[in-house]
Parts: structure tokens; C-alpha cells; sequence
């Protein structure tokens, strides 16, 4: 497929800038790329003090389909829940009652990080 390089190394890219912008907020990343097998992924988990995040990270030339805000669909929410809880389960010093979790998205369009809190309720 033609282009699915540079949109992969657009993403990496993308990605990178991401846990930058964690780093820079007083984050520690705990992990990148948690995979849950076949059944999806997700980008950058990070924790400072208490709160543990796990972040969609998206990297947008432009507002096709809406931008990335409206690329976070119910199926989305779904795999990210799924992938949280198996990560969770795998690193039981974060599943406790002491610790927060949210679900955050960081996307960047045109060079510009935006950072939007709690995408799932």
C-alpha cells in the first residue's frame, strides 16, 4: 500500500512528541505500545503520583474525518478498556485503590499538541 510508510513513521513521530509532552508534565512513561494480543493497543501509559493514564495518541496533516477527536468511536473505548484492564492485571502495583486511572487523548495537529482528559466515562 502505497504511503503506509510514511504514515506509519508519521505516527511514530507523532508518538515520540507525545511522551515529550508527558515527560514535560511530570510524567513517568510506565510503557508504549502496550499490546493486548491481536485484540489492540494502546499508545503511551504513564503515572505521576497517584494517576495512571493510558493514552490514545493521534497525528493528524489535517481534519479529515472530523479530526482526531472524532476518531475515539465506541470501538475505540472498547479496545482501550480491554487493553487497560489486561495491563492492569499483568501490573498489579498499578490495581490498587490508591491509584487513578483515565483514559486521555493527546493529539497532534500541524505541530501543535492538544491534550484532551477523560475521553471515557
Amino acid at each position: 500500500m502505497a504511503g503506509s510508510g510514511a504514515r506509519k513513521d508519521l505516527g511514530q513521530w507523532g508518538e515520540d512528541k507525545a511522551a515529550e509532552f508527558l515527560l514535560e508534565q511530570g510524567f513517568e512513561i510506565v510503557c508504549r505500545n502496550f499490546r493486548n494480543g491481536r485484540y489492540g493497543e494502546i499508545d503511551i501509559i504513564a503515572v505521576r503520583e497517584n494517576l495512571l493514564i493510558f493514552v490514545e495518541v493521534k497525528t493528524r496533516t489535517g481534519e479529515y474525518y472530523g479530526g482526531s477527536l472524532y476518531s475515539i468511536t465506541g470501538r475505540k473505548k472498547s479496545i482501550l478498556r480491554r487493553c487497560a484492564l489486561r495491563f492492569l492485571m499483568e501490573n498489579r502495583k498499578y490495581y490498587s485503590k490508591e491509584i487513578m486511572c483515565r483514559f486521555d487523548l493527546l493529539y497532534n495537529e500541524k505541530g501543535e499538541i492538544f491534550w484532551v482528559e477523560d475521553i471515557i466515562r
